[in-house]
């Protein structure tokens, strides 16, 4: 983690009580990892939580709840889109989490030249066995 990072950590705890155990910084948003069971604490009532932190950093930002169950926490990834299924395999000693979303919500959950999909293999391989992600 970078002192920015650590920066947005102690800010974000500071304004939602949450726990946070990762911080990813993108060119496009902060994404935090909270503990498990603190996700309903980082949002807030209404969302106000997101809100403040927001306007604080002047980013958008994403919160993430965070599952020791690789299955949980791809599910949670990828909560906004409808999860189907998912799917945990491993082929040459490679672990891959398959994600099944509504179809109407696939083009979505990849994003925009695969950035979703880059950002959950990222966190995956953070806190999970789990290398590689793809959305069907």
């Amino acid at each position: 983690m970078t002192e920015k990072t650590l920066r947005y950590i102690s800010l974000f705890e500071d304004i939602t009580g949450a726990k946070v155990k990762d911080c990813i910084d993108i060119p496009e948003k902060v994404i935090f990892l909270v503990k498990k069971g603190d996700i309903e604490k980082a949002i807030g009532k209404g969302g106000v939580n997101v809100t403040n932190v927001r306007k604080k950093l002047g980013r958008n930002i994403h919160v993430i709840e965070y599952n020791e169950d690789p299955k949980k926490l791809l599910g949670n990834i990828f909560y906004s889109y409808d999860v189907k299924d998912i799917e945990i395999t491993e082929k040459n000693d490679v672990k891959h989490g398959t994600v099944e979303v509504d179809p109407e919500n696939k083009a979505r959950a990849i994003g925009t030249k695969g950035r979703n999909l880059s950002i959950a293999r990222m966190i995956m391989m953070r806190h999970s066995e789990i290398s590689s992600v793809s959305i069907a």
